[in-house]
């Protein structure tokens, strides 16, 4: 093996994209909408915002994993599959209808491959031009993304802004932040072993 150090070697002198974190983001437009397939060869939607100083949030939808899902208690698994697959639908509405109005954003589809579909003809190209204002947690993952529950986005016209922060529900921080601030608060004396 050799190493070679001239000018066949290059350097990328700019960063990456930079993500939003978590809060409150004015001023955002939808760029994109795109069905993809994941490395497992899933697919699933993705949808991508920017906001004002060039900040990305990329937010996906994934099929529902019936083996995957978890019911409450007294309700079964495929009752707890229809209320995951709701909550996706009701996730992809909320999106869709700040950019068509809503008694036009209505989408039939047999399949997720086909709501993928029907969902970027739907809605590519309508984010441009069309300023919204999103809400930003940490998903369980510690990544930027949208909050599972609606409300989470709105158009910059709505005054007052309906999107709060709850503290008890939001993940604001990353979990390996919260870790390391409750231990570099403990002294010997409480811990443990």
């Amino acid at each position: 093996m050799t190493f070679n150090i001239d000018n066949t070697l290059t350097i990328k002198e700019t960063s990456g994209v930079s993500y939003m974190e978590p809060g409150l983001h004015d001023d955002c437009e939808m760029t994109g909408v795109t069905k993809k397939v994941a490395s497992n060869g899933r697919s699933y939607l993705e949808f991508t915002f920017v906001n004002s100083t060039n900040e990305v949030l990329t937010h996906a939808e994934w099929d529902t994993d019936p083996e995957r899902v978890t019911p409450r208690p007294g309700e079964s698994n495929d009752e707890a599959v229809a209320r995951k697959v709701k909550n996706m639908l009701m996730r992809i509405k909320h999106i869709g209808t700040k950019f068509i109005p809503e008694d036009q954003f209505v989408i039939k589809a047999q399949s997720f491959d086909d709501l993928c579909g029907a969902i970027v003809t739907a809605l590519t190209g309508k984010g441009a031009g069309k300023k919204v204002r999103i809400k930003v947690v940490y998903n369980y993952n510690d990544y930027s993304s949208l909050p599972n529950y609606c409300p989470f986005i709105e158009s910059m016209s709505t005054t007052p802004s309906g999107l709060k922060i709850n503290k008890n529900y939001d993940k604001m921080e990353k979990t390996s932040e919260a870790v390391a601030a409750e231990a570099g608060g403990t002294d010997e004396s409480q811990l443990p072993f």
